[in-house]
């Protein structure tokens, strides 16, 4: 892919769904998405109703989607559950792994 830099946007819900509207062809709010040119968008909106579900931080859900981003730009895919399962994986690996960093 030749990618060298990752731009994190954070958006709005009406702004991600606009995206996943005219570039996925999904007509909803999503979480995250992410375009091969290295830009990931995060709904704000969508991280905080995430964080009070999940009982962590804001900080964590956007953690997590920033790496659920990344994963995406180098490959992984969640259109099934196995693949849903092995992202999930990977992304608590590398969530862990900032845990660490301080």
């Amino acid at each position: 892919m030749g990618l060298t830099d990752l731009n994190f946007l954070l958006v709005s819900n009406r702004m991600i769904r606009a995206y996943n509207k005219k570039y996925l062809h999904h007509n909803y709010s999503t979480d995250v998405i992410a375009f091969e040119t290295g830009d990931i968008l995060v709904s704000s909106e969508m991280a905080k109703k995430q964080a009070r579900e999940e009982g962590h931080s804001f900080l964590t859900e956007m953690k997590i989607l920033m790496i659920h981003g990344m994963l995406h730009l180098v490959g992984y895919r969640d259109k099934n559950k196995k693949d849903k399962e092995k992202m999930w994986k990977k992304t608590y690996e590398l969530l862990a792994l900032t845990r660490r960093v301080k």
